[in-house]
C-alpha cells in the first residue's frame, strides 16, 4: 500500500497547462463564430433588402402594365419610390424606360440603392397595353 501511494504523481502542471490550451481554443473558437455570425447575419439583411425592392418594383411595375406607352412615359416623369422603400432602403431610387421591338412596346423599371456596393440594380420589366389591339379602351 506504501508503494501505491508513492506511484501517485504530481499532476497538477499538466491540468494547468491543458486549461490554458483549451481556453486559447475556446477563444479563437468565439472568434470565428462571432465573425461568421456577423457576417451570415449581414447576408440575411441583404437578402431582405433584395427581396422588398423585388415586392417594390412588382407593386410599380403592375400599375404601368395597365397603361397605353403615351401614358406610361407621361408617369414614368413623376415615379417615385413608396415612403416604406425610402424608410427600409437607404437612398433608394426608381428609374424607367419604355422600349419598344417587333413585340411590342415594354417597360422596364431599375432600383438602386446605396447599401448594395458594386451591385446591378433590381430590375422589372413588363409589357405595355396595346391600345391598337384592346379596342381603343383606356
Amino acid at each position: 500500500m506504501i508503494r501505491v501511494a508513492n506511484n501517485h504523481r504530481n499532476t497538477h502542471g499538466v491540468l494547468k497547462m491543458e486549461a490554458m490550451i483549451a481556453a486559447m481554443i475556446l477563444v479563437v473558437a468565439m472568434g470565428f463564430a462571432s465573425t461568421m455570425i456577423h457576417r451570415i447575419n449581414r447576408l440575411w439583411i441583404g437578402a431582405q433588402h433584395h427581396q422588398f425592392a423585388i415586392s417594390e418594383l412588382s407593386n410599380q411595375i403592375d400599375s404601368f402594365a395597365r397603361l397605353t406607352p403615351q401614358q406610361a412615359s407621361e408617369a414614368l416623369e413623376s415615379i417615385d419610390v413608396s415612403e416604406a422603400c425610402k424608410e427600409t432602403l437607404k437612398d433608394a431610387s426608381l428609374s424607367g424606360e419604355i422600349n419598344k421591338d417587333e413585340l411590342g412596346n415594354r417597360v422596364t423599371l431599375k432600383l438602386t440603392w446605396n447599401e448594395r456596393k458594386n451591385a446591378n440594380p433590381v430590375q422589372l420589366s413588363a409589357w405595355l397595353r396595346n391600345p391598337n389591339t384592346d379596342g381603343g379602351k383606356q
